[in-house]
């Protein structure tokens, strides 16, 4: 089965039958939610992303595009042919919509993936660009700019204060809203960069928009943003904290860039503020997205020095120790709600297992939440998710979206792809994780470890006919990972003649109340899963059947005694037994391959073993050598004879048969070739005894062997044998092949 293995019993003839699940704190499959549509998109632009050769043209295509006042033929909203490819690629990929309507459907959708909520923001900002000491005003001509920049009344403020309520109604309670201050036009960045009181006007719009959230249940985040404008924001946020965050908890979050060298100081004083003032300190922490446009000086020489000073400052928060607050002797922690925004892996799993561990053990610690942009790092997000506390809680994880148009979102995106410039290492991790996802959806569509697990259940749990009286079960206990693959189960073992158990989450107490474990995980999560603590003591004595194509028998063996903890393993060793079944085994039609095994291996172990395949088809017993050969011989044949099929049923409709009946009689034929030939018949007696001089069968014959078809399928079949025996060992084999 794709998503569990199966435990049985030979002690005193009763059997339990077991599918442990995977460990509850990690999940075998992080993007398992994504829709197809938006993991395609995902793969194609991390394909991108984690190439350099592609991601820096396009990165200066982006940078070209993003400046204003281009002509109407590099205008991003009037030229349809730019316009649809950053739509469909990444405007789709890291924003909401352009819409309220199209923005709507897209955070339905993304909640309906299972986050605690989204983080939505306006995406109209003011980007100061160092290089150039020049701001633009995202999606505004610049001639627009400069007259309202002297007009009494700056139309931008309020177009920002509209939108920005929009965004506040395009969400729902426990969503996040996320504001860019700088969006309310050139005023307010005058003041925010001359270190002046921005506009009354605008002080009144944003105290709107926070006192309207609040009555809603809708937490405020107020975006970073160039630190040319930075002190001003800081400054705006405070007084905002001071005044919404009085109940003990934050409504409104200031924002911190830890790439900054002067982050720590900014919130050790932010603290100060926090304590002395009586209200919660919201504190979200970001590495940090403005660096192809702040001034490098103020930014840490090295990523390394960023990420120590992430994880110093989430560790500290989180253990109620920043500076001087919270020490022995020092400064009493005041009241923090932190908020953790990262992609990275290592930073935001470590941060999340540390407060677990605090809460459980009654140390102090504080709220936190997670989160993740639209369209980066899901495999992160979705990891998070499956990290449960004790009581089943997944920690609170978040996606980050924007909304706006083309123009105003191109800054935006922009940056996104800046990030995966400067995460190479990351977003080659992601594309990695999305091939393997894309890779294990195929299988689940077109071959057959989805399935082969459930078809072995069937066969032990179906009516007791001869072969089932060899076969001493009488409990099976199917562990899978989740309620869905639960009731799918329930549905077609409705009528188990056994006792059956469905289970999620019990692996180790499953296997210790079994005997013989039937291992049929993909191959990629076989290491997760015979790690899980406890799991290789459970095992102790007992036989493990792998299914499980790639892993050898000694690898499993080696796995396990990494983990056991039994210091006489000769006593409590784990027998091992390797298996290759086929797609067949999905109509109980297989051959599966026993490998020879460990000759001090109990007869018993063997024999049942060979039974349990034999009700799903046929077995063969080959040595260890043999078995990459089979892996090609056994495995990929049934390929070859679909695609022999297909082209006679095609050519039967070539020539006049209906496809429905041509399809019948071309499969039947070939299934009464295989029963002739299992009943001992040579294939080369067939072939004579079906064709006559001069007849149809003679001259259908020739062609093909004109055409070669014999040595081409022999040479298919070797060429499917070598990779078999190179995978694993050679990088993507097939790509330089002949």
């Amino acid at each position: 089965m794709a998503k569990g293995r199966v435990v049985t019993s030979l002690r005193n003839a009763s059997t339990s039958a077991t599918v442990p699940s995977t460990p509850q704190i990690t999940t075998r499959f992080p993007l398992a939610p994504l829709p197809n549509g938006m993991l395609l998109r995902s793969l194609l632009v991390a394909g991108i992303s984690s190439k350099r050769l592609l991601l820096i043209p396009s990165l200066k295509i982006l940078s070209f595009l993003s400046k204003p006042d281009r002509n109407a033929l590099l205008h991003v909203e009037k030229n349809p042919l730019i316009y649809g490819i950053l739509k469909k690629t990444f405007y789709d990929q890291f924003c909401a919509g352009e819409t309220g309507p199209e923005t709507r459907r897209r955070v339905r959708q993304l909640k309906d993936l299972g986050l605690k909520g989204v983080i939505l923001t306006y995406a109209r900002e003011t980007v100061f660009d160092h290089k150039t000491n020049k701001a633009d005003v995202q999606g505004v001509d610049s001639g627009d700019i400069s007259s309202s920049s002297v007009a009494d009344l700056c139309p931008h403020l309020e177009e920002w204060r509209v939108g920005t309520l929009e965004t506040a109604n395009l969400i729902e309670e426990g969503d996040i809203l996320a504001v860019k201050l700088t969006g309310a036009g050139p005023k307010v960045t005058q003041a925010f960069a001359e270190g002046r009181a921005p506009p009354q006007r605008f002080l009144d719009a944003i105290d709107e928009i926070c006192a309207a959230c609040k009555s809603r249940s809708i937490q405020v985040i107020i975006d970073a943003e160039s630190q040319h404008f930075q002190k001003g924001i800081a400054a705006v946020c405070l007084d905002l904290m001071r005044k919404f965050n009085r109940d003990g908890s934050a409504v409104v979050y200031n924002t911190y860039q830890a790439y900054l060298k002067k982050t720590p100081s900014v919130i050790a004083e932010h603290l100060e503020a926090a304590s002395k003032d009586g209200f919660t300190l919201g504190l979200k922490l970001v590495r940090g997205a403005y660096i192809l446009s702040d001034d490098r000086h103020l930014i840490h020489d090295t990523k390394q020095d960023t990420d120590d000073a992430y994880n110093s400052i989430a560790t500290g928060a989180l253990k109620k120790q920043l500076g001087e607050f919270g020490k022995e002797g020092g400064k009493p922690f005041p009241s923090v709600n932190l908020f953790l925004a990262s992609h990275n892996r290592e930073s935001v799993m470590k941060a999340n297992r540390l407060h677990q561990e605090r809460v459980k053990n009654g140390l102090p610690t504080i709220p936190v939440g997670f989160g993740q942009l639209h369209g980066m790092s899901d495999e992160v997000s979705f990891s998070l998710l499956a990290e449960k506390d004790e009581n089943q809680r997944s920690p609170d994880v978040y996606k980050c979206s924007t909304w706006g148009s083309m123009g105003e979102c191109l800054a935006y995106l922009l940056r996104r792809a800046v990030e995966n410039r400067d995460a190479v290492t990351r977003t080659t991790d992601e594309y990695s994780a999305l091939k393997t996802e894309v890779w294990r959806r195929f299988k689940s569509t077109f071959g057959f470890s989805r399935n082969l697990g459930t078809a072995i259940l069937e066969s032990l749990t179906g009516p007791k006919d001869e072969k089932a009286s060899r076969l001493p079960v009488s409990r099976i206990i199917a562990c899978v990972r989740s309620e869905r693959s639960v009731k799918r189960l329930s549905g077609k073992l409705s009528d188990s003649q056994i006792a059956l158990k469905i289970s999620t989450g019990n692996n180790v107490q499953s296997v210790k109340h079994s005997d013989v474990v039937l291992l049929g995980v993909d191959p990629a999560d076989v290491r997760e899963t015979l790690r899980e603590p406890g799991l290789a003591d459970a095992l102790a004595g007992k036989l493990l059947i792998s299914i499980v194509a790639g892993w050898t028998r000694e690898q499993i063996e080696a796995l396990l005694d990494e983990t056991t903890t039994i210091s006489d393993k000769d006593s409590a060793r784990i027998w091992v037994i390797r298996t290759l079944p086929n797609i067949a085994a999905t109509v109980s039609q297989s051959i599966t391959a026993i490998e020879k095994p460990d000759p001090k291996l109990p007869p018993a172990y063997l024999e049942f073993t060979d039974t349990l395949f034999n009700r799903i088809g046929k077995t063969v017993h080959l040595a260890p050598s043999q078995m990459d050969a089979f892996t090609a011989v056994g495995g990929s044949t049934p390929a070859f004879f679909a695609v022999i099929v297909d082209a006679l049923v095609d050519a039967s409709v070539a020539v006049g048969m209906p496809r429905q009946e041509a399809t019948a009689t071309i499969v039947q034929s070939m299934l009464g070739t295989a029963t002739l030939l299992q009943s001992g018949m040579h294939a080369g007696v067939l072939r004579d005894q079906g064709t006559s001089p001069e007849g149809c069968t003679i001259g259908g014959l020739m062609v093909l062997e004109e055409a070669g078809v014999r040595g081409h399928l022999g040479r298919g079949l070797r060429e499917a044998v070598t990779i078999a025996r190179l995978m694993g060992k050679v990088p993507h084999v097939n790509d330089t092949r002949h």
